[in-house]
């Protein structure tokens, strides 16, 4: 009977199942353990790379803020590295064994806390170079359709974006399309003062006002003038608009060295109403007064253009073919003007005295400024030119192939703030833009310069000439220069090391 009872408790007893339960649920709590620390840390890491490719992202875009604000400081000409092919390598024009904004291989190097050196991996950088698409060209035919579109061209943007200690890198290549900002390419004045002699050189003269005291340009005279080219019988082209430089204006021009209203022995008006559009002394000037012309009258179409379209089809001006040319009041917009100030003042070169000219622009030469902002709105400046380094100076260039690129904006703003310029008058010329929007440019004492000119009022008394070539014309400061992104992707064609 006893032998019955253990052997009942041996085979009923559930004593052991609970061990081995909680056994089973402790694997199995620990395998769900696992599974989330597991899922928890991977979901960690990719939150953690997703940071660093974003942040390498946006390290990148930097890059290309970077090459935009070097391009307004630089100009056309400095982008000699031609972008290759699709699916081919860079060529011989983007190689290079120094850092370089053209460099494929030596690329420029940017850290993003504002330290100087190379790019590592303990910090956010970003490696740069710009390639050329397409080289801006002035004076194109889209520029006389009508409405005109502007001449442009086209340069990519190649940014690499590092990202702390990870590393981590995103590609980038951005369009961007690049034109000088719209204002006539030229001499523009609302108005004149004194009756010095003026000589102009391949580029226009754009006003609202009288030009007075203009002379033929074929004969010595004492007035305005433009150079001219006695083997083809003409003025000197224009470079930028592929036609005789000559005087166009909304108002009166005349050969009388008083006013434009004079008539008679002293000189008068080149076109009047009731005499013939074509003035065959002046058969490529346009003013107010001008009309329509016809073909054999001896002034239409006496200039053919290389895209084929001829100069002069009228003699009339008004402010609609001011227009054409870019022309609005002032030169440039209120937010264009700021741009340059803001430019000026990160460059040091804001209300200078102009005895630290020299000075400021020279210090700004190793950090590859070629073409700084030279801004005063605190009052009229006196600028001798010799304060101007000579690396900002030279003689007119017509050879595309062997231009050099450094220039100058100079602007002096502010109702009857004015500028005077002296001291110039011999070759190696100052290259610039200069913009008096409110007051007057005085060249003293035969001042030149080469590039272009916008002033509510130009004295003339200085005796100064202006020059243009097609060196300027193809490489504007890069201070005037629109850069408008076009076309932005991410960059999976190459790998990242």
């Amino acid at each position: 009977m006893r032998v019955l009872r253990q052997m009942t408790r041996t085979y009923d007893s559930d004593a052991g199942i609970g061990v081995v339960t909680v056994v089973f649920v402790m694997a199995v709590v620990s395998a769900l353990s696992i599974t989330a620390a597991s899922l928890t840390i991977n979901n960690l890491g990719s939150a953690s790379r997703d940071r660093q490719g974003l942040a390498a992202l946006a390290t990148s875009e930097a890059g290309v803020a970077q090459a935009i604000s070097y391009l307004r400081g630089s100009n056309l000409g400095a982008l000699t590295c031609i972008e290759p092919a699709t699916g081919s390598l860079p060529g011989t024009t983007c190689q290079g064994t120094t850092e370089s904004w053209i460099s494929a291989t030596n690329p420029k190097q940017v850290r993003l806390d504002g330290t100087t050196g190379g790019c590592t991996v303990a910090i956010d950088c970003t490696e740069v170079w710009i390639g050329t698409l397409k080289l801006y060209a002035p004076g194109c035919p889209e520029s006389r359709a009508t409405p005109p579109i502007p001449c442009t061209g086209s340069y990519r943007i190649h940014t690499t974006g590092f990202s702390g200690n990870g590393p981590s890198a995103r590609n980038l290549a951005v369009d961007v399309e690049i034109a000088p900002f719209p204002f006539p390419i030229g001499v523009f004045a609302d108005s004149f003062a004194g009756s010095g002699n003026v000589g102009i050189h391949r580029m226009s003269l754009f006003s609202n006002g009288c030009i007075k005291n203009r002379q033929r340009d074929d004969a010595p005279g004492s007035g305005f003038q433009f150079e001219y080219d006695t083997a083809v019988g003409r003025p000197r082209l224009d470079v930028v608009n592929d036609q005789p430089a000559t005087a166009h204006t909304t108002d009166t021009t005349s050969t009388s060295n008083k006013s434009c209203d004079e008539k008679g022995g002293s000189g008068g008006p080149i076109h009047e109403p009731g005499l013939p559009a074509c003035n065959t002394v002046f058969p490529w000037d346009q003013s107010k007064a001008g009309g329509a012309l016809s073909p054999g009258d001896d002034c239409y179409g006496k200039h053919t253009r290389v895209d084929g379209s001829v100069y002069p089809t009228t003699s009339k001006f008004d402010q609609a073919e001011l227009a054409r040319y870019g022309y609005r009041p002032r030169g440039l917009t209120d937010g264009q003007y700021d741009a340059l100030r803001t430019q000026a003042s990160a460059q040091g070169t804001l209300n200078l005295p102009v005895g630290s000219v020299a000075a400021a622009l020279n210090a700004l030469e190793p950090s590859g400024v070629n073409s700084p902002v030279l801004y005063w709105d605190n009052g009229s400046v006196s600028l001798n030119l010799s304060q101007i380094p000579a690396a900002y100076k030279r003689a007119e260039n017509n050879d595309l192939t062997s231009c050099t690129t450094k220039s100058l904006t100079i602007v002096v703003d502010g109702e009857g703030n004015n500028l005077s310029f002296s001291n110039g008058n011999t070759s190696p010329y100052v290259v610039a833009s200069l913009f008096v929007p409110g007051g007057t440019l005085t060249g003293v004492g035969g001042s030149n310069t080469i590039g272009t000119v916008f002033a509510k009022f130009l004295d003339l008394s200085g005796n100064p000439d202006f020059f243009m070539d097609k060196c300027f014309a193809a490489n504007p400061p890069g201070a005037t220069l629109n850069v408008e992104v076009v076309n932005w992707r991410e960059d999976d064609s190459k790998d990242v090391t």
